[in-house]
């Protein structure tokens, strides 16, 4: 298609965006599962409103804009005051899940070299079910991914003994879900943490889905695992805010348990455009 020679009216194109979306999934009428977390036209109301009153504005200039910084450091210190965030934990607003899944294993990486003195190749061990957002930040960072087989006992678990004795001293991190996208189950995250602790090891807990809905099923009465910072060998946790936060896409959360973990995650660069 070649840029149109004239341009349209709003009301012709707002004909033919509905027009399009004429044969996608009817996610309106519960016709989805993953793709989009309807709450309802008052909660859409409220995506809408609030997303389109700070649309414009740039997170990428804080002091221009300290409304998103105060924002976002609210929505942080929620997301921490629920998923047993302890003193002095912190961490960042993301785009979405795979960023702030990146974001947790470039921290990883950057903190197993700069505490362990790691230089050459780097790995990460996680359960055949983990989302493969961790080969795509694995990808980009030249990181070699090891999945492990899930539990033999058919309840679809990661297995925390076959994934320590796959960690070595390249292993920056290893993985757990909260729960995990292919079958809806919480890992074990309480006998990775123990695993972790022991191989001196990152433990990261992919809680994308279950990070802002765990925490309410258990204040309603179900029995929810250990799976946040509750556990002492969760270094991270990555929880989506555009699931079951209700936020308009794309929004995530990446949590770190100490703001000395956090360091590594910020890029900084002191020589673009330095005058010489």
């Amino acid at each position: 298609m070649s840029l149109p020679k004239y341009g349209k009216s709003w009301e012709a194109i707002r004909e033919e965006l509905t027009a399009r979306g004429a044969n996608d999934a009817k996610w309106r009428d519960g016709k989805t599962a993953v793709y989009v977390f309807n709450a309802g036209e008052d909660i859409a109301e409220v995506q809408h409103e609030a997303y389109t009153a700070y649309m414009s504005e740039n997170g990428l200039g804080p002091l221009a804009f300290p409304s998103l910084a105060a924002m976002e450091a609210e929505v942080i210190g929620m997301a921490l005051s629920i998923l047993h965030g302890p003193e002095g934990a912190t961490g960042s607003m993301t785009s979405g899940g795979t960023d702030s899944i990146t974001m947790a294993v470039k921290t990883a990486r950057d903190h197993a070299r700069a505490t362990k003195g790691l230089k050459g190749p780097a790995n990460i061990v996680l359960p055949q079910s983990a989302h493969p957002a961790f080969d795509k930040a694995a990808h980009l960072m030249d990181i070699e991914v090891r999945r492990i087989a899930l539990k033999t006992d058919g309840s679809y678990e990661a297995d925390p003994q076959a994934m320590g004795e796959a960690c070595d001293g390249s292993t920056i991190m290893m993985v757990g879900s909260a729960p995990n996208f292919p079958h809806g189950i919480i890992d074990p995250i309480a006998e990775l943490g123990e695993v972790a602790e022991d191989k001196g090891v990152w433990l990261h807990t992919d809680a994308c889905v279950g990070g802002y809905f765990a925490p309410f099923a258990r204040m309603n009465g179900v029995k929810v695992p250990p799976f946040d910072f509750e556990v002492p060998g969760v270094m991270s946790i990555s929880a989506d805010l555009h699931k079951y936060g209700y936020c308009a896409k794309g929004a995530s959360t990446v949590l770190f348990r100490s703001k000395e973990l956090y360091e590594h995650m910020p890029f900084e660069t002191k020589d673009w455009n330095a005058l010489r």
